[in-house]
């Protein structure tokens, strides 16, 4: 299994890192109301915030975990990337994913607080940082994994003008909210003008989010915008590696946002703010952006390289990436689907 990667060690430092982000994931993409309401009487994967009605963390940032999860589920799918087609040059994905473990793990602690949720996070989050980590120093010898990483050169350098300002739009989308989550979270938390949450509201894991939560979801967007911000400052060729995670986080964003919304048809919901309005139309249009971008760098390059050994395939066609990518979508939408309506 995963024969493309040599270092042995390094292999199973992947695939722990990899069963971390899957199983937080899931757990937080379709059980995250259940998850923030301590999980009396519903289904988790096991684990929750051990929170229960009264304490300060209970009921709190459900919708935002959530978005936690999906952001975790394109990290997740970059990591089995690596375990497929194998770790030689594939600096340009670890070392974002390095930079947003390690920003997730100091912001952790640092606004961590007064809050009365299970602390297991805050625990597992430098323990998986240092995991991933030291798969990629065990990926340096001979899996060359730097491979390439001197040939980086910074400048604006996709040659497509209509794909260049809409890499460069998503860019500047991700970095304002990573330093907003980052930096200013409180005030995005207010921008929500969700007020005291009702006790039915808590029961619903509608309240506001803490700080941790928001300052997480900027830690792992900020490993999105390094990834794109690669591709405009280095251009397009044999960029497929870390474009193809972006892609499917943002599919699964978008799949996860509207079933939410439809979920909610004639349910308890928060209050629409122009914040909630704009989050929900923010994610598609940067799907959209970077799927017109991404097809038109085919010209340039973009699929140079492009493997498939995790489906059996040694040299993936452009066809053969468009149906994958619609496979992937309709089974993220019929998980969504079956979780809307079991729930």
């Amino acid at each position: 299994m995963f024969d493309r990667i040599k270092s042995t060690p390094a292999k199973i430092c992947l695939m722990v890192s990899a069963l971390v982000t899957i199983v937080y994931s899931m757990n937080f993409m379709l059980f995250a109301d259940c998850y923030v309401t301590g999980g009396d009487g519903c289904f988790t994967l096991g684990f929750t915030n051990e929170t229960t009605a009264g304490m300060l963390s209970y009921g709190n940032g459900g919708p935002e975990t959530a978005f936690n999860g999906v952001l975790m589920f394109g990290v997740f799918m970059s990591t089995m990337l690596i375990l497929n087609e194998g770790a030689k040059g594939m600096w340009k994905v670890m070392i974002p994913v390095i930079i947003g473990f390690v920003v997730m793990s100091v912001t952790m602690w640092a606004y961590w607080g007064d809050l009365d949720s299970s602390t297991t996070p805050k625990y597992i989050a430098p323990v998986t940082t240092a995991i991933y980590m030291a798969a990629y120093f065990l990926l340096k010898a001979e899996d060359e994994v730097d491979d390439g990483m001197s040939e980086f050169k910074m400048g604006l350098n996709i040659d497509d003008k209509p794909s260049l300002v809409a890499m460069v739009l998503v860019v500047v989308m991700g970095v304002w909210y990573s330093f907003m989550s980052l930096v200013m979270p409180e005030d995005r938390i207010e921008a929500f003008g969700l007020g005291e949450a009702s006790q039915e509201m808590l029961d619903a894991g509608l309240g506001a989010p803490s700080t941790v939560t928001v300052a997480v979801s900027g830690s792992l967007f900020l490993v999105y915008t390094i990834w794109t911000a690669m591709v405009v400052l280095d251009g397009a060729k044999g960029k497929w590696p870390i474009l193809h995670p972006g892609i499917f986080f943002l599919i699964t964003a978008t799949i996860s946002t509207y079933m939410a919304l439809v979920d909610n048809v004639g349910e308890i919901s928060r209050p629409v703010s122009d914040q909630s309005v704009l989050d929900s139309v923010a994610g598609p249009l940067a799907m959209l952006l970077v799927l017109f971008a991404y097809y038109r760098m085919r010209d340039e390059g973009v699929e140079d390289g492009m493997t498939g050994y995790g489906a059996g395939i040694e040299e993936m066609t452009p066809n053969a990436f468009n149906v994958f990518v619609i496979t992937i979508t309709l089974i993220v939408g019929l998980v969504f689907t079956a979780n809307v309506m079991l729930s």
